[in-house]
């Protein structure tokens, strides 16, 4: 009789376990708290998310949005991958080269007009780079941060990072970083080659190798030595950038050979629970309203054009439809089947 009803409460114990480890977001839709889980990235775009977009959009709709800070795009979307479609959040903030690989891979939630109507603000560049399973809320464009010391005039070309004079406080990032793919790119064209010739730019990198400062993989990385003024010149996104101006003594520029745009993007998990909660964020975000209040805080681009800016913001980030329709945007493809052989080259260029 001792043994059954050991046995009996071995089961209710089982039981009870298996009930505390049902998700505290199916116990959210349980109580009728309507709720969005969001996976982004850390550190001043996590604080500014809180503020300029979750706070907000629950005082509107009264959805709770619970935010994690995870680490880059690419570490956001081998999280969905590895869970089949299923990681436990709703939303993912990524780029566009990520949701280029849900699509193929079909591990992200087609997103359309019908389920966001401000979808249809998007201009046509910004959608083709959808892939029809994600969204695009900001545009940042890779610029050339410069000492002010050492440049008292902005720098007008990439090649200046070459330059005897200012090499060595150049940075070299890497291509596990989106930003070291677009340095690539951008080395490469200086001598004629570009997406489909990496090579000159794996050249250029091996020279640069010799004498750069550091070779950094999160931009994080190059904050201290803009406070210690020892970088001369190096590839940044305008987003970091405009914020480590305003309290460093560096600047930031295009080079007249022109840009690259990383395109901040928005995608939705297969297996996310919370859908249609997920799909009214991002049709948020995507309002005239959010969309400047965003571009203004975080210092970007908006993914809808005509919006009012003034001239100094417009000067330093893709605001208008000339602007963006000057601004390169990588093929995903290209980028997405070659990154890691890139990043294998990267590591032998700078040993």
């Amino acid at each position: 009789m001792v043994k059954k009803f050991a046995c009996v409460a071995l089961a209710l114990g089982v039981l009870t376990t298996l009930v505390a480890c049902v998700s505290t977001s199916t116990s959210d839709s349980a109580n009728g708290v309507d709720t969005v889980l969001v996976e982004g990235f850390g550190a001043e775009y996590q604080d500014l998310f809180e503020e300029q977009i979750a706070k907000p959009f629950t005082e509107e709709t009264g959805i709770q949005v619970k935010y994690s800070a995870g680490g880059s795009g690419a570490e956001q979307y081998a999280a969905i991958r590895a869970a089949n479609g299923d990681p436990g959040f709703d939303l993912a903030v990524m780029t566009s080269l990520e949701l280029y690989q849900g699509s193929r891979d079909e591990m992200l939630t087609p997103v359309t007009p019908q389920q966001v109507p401000n979808m249809a603000r998007l201009p046509q560049k910004l959608l083709n780079n959808t892939y029809g399973v994600g969204a695009i809320q900001d545009i940042q464009q890779v610029v050339l941060m410069y000492n002010r010391t050492a440049f008292p005039q902005p720098p007008t070309s990439w090649g200046v990072q070459w330059d005897p004079e200012y090499r060595s406080g150049a940075l070299i990032f890497n291509p596990a970083n989106i930003l070291g793919v677009y340095a690539l790119l951008n080395a490469a064209e200086l001598d004629g080659g570009g997406i489909d010739d990496i090579d000159p730019g794996f050249a250029r990198t091996v020279e640069l190798a010799k004498y750069a400062l550091a070779t950094p993989t999160r931009s994080a990385e190059a904050v201290p030595f803009m406070a210690k003024e020892t970088a001369t010149a190096f590839p940044y996104l305008d987003g970091r950038a405009a914020i480590y101006s305003k309290t460093n003594n560096y600047d930031f520029t295009v080079p007249r050979e022109g840009t690259y745009a990383s395109l901040g993007s928005l995608g939705i998990p297969v297996g996310a629970t919370h859908k249609d909660s997920a799909y009214k964020l991002i049709d948020y975000w995507l309002s005239e309203e959010v969309q400047q209040r965003w571009a203004l805080a975080y210092n970007v681009g908006p993914a809808i054009t005509g919006l009012q800016f003034s001239p100094d913001f417009a000067a330093k980030h893709i605001t208008t439809p000339e602007a963006l329709e000057e601004i390169k945007i990588a093929d995903a493809a290209t980028v997405v089947k070659n990154r890691t052989e890139w990043s294998r080259q990267w590591a032998e260029a700078v040993r």
